[in-house]
């Protein structure tokens, strides 16, 4: 994870100076970002570690550099009533279980 996080420093982001090889794709240039990085590479216990990376999160999500995935809807989630057995998967086909489709009763 820290890896990851790490590609978001002010200096790594893609330029002519670096032939267009820097790893910051989305060009993130947060000082407070940076010293929290910092921070955590120097942290060890494991909820230290998790309430830096929750603090990095937020930033990239303040900053509007990463906005994340909160919704995928489409108009086939709304079925009959009557039809059981349904589990829309965001993830996969929406009829990824359809052998498993019935109507109930009444």
């Amino acid at each position: 994870m820290e890896s990851l996080l790490s590609n978001n420093r002010c200096g790594q982001a893609p330029g002519p100076d670096n032939n267009w090889t820097g790893s910051n794709i989305i060009r993130l240039c947060n000082a407070d970002y940076d010293a929290a990085l910092d921070e955590l590479s120097s942290t060890a216990g494991q909820d230290a570690r998790a309430a830096i990376i929750i603090r990095l999160n937020d930033i990239l999500v303040q900053e509007y550099a990463l906005i994340p995935l909160v919704y995928r809807s489409s108009a086939s989630s709304a079925y009959s009533n009557s039809l059981g057995g349904i589990d829309i998967n965001g993830w996969d086909s929406e009829m990824w279980n359809i052998e498993d489709w019935h109507r109930m009763d009444g």
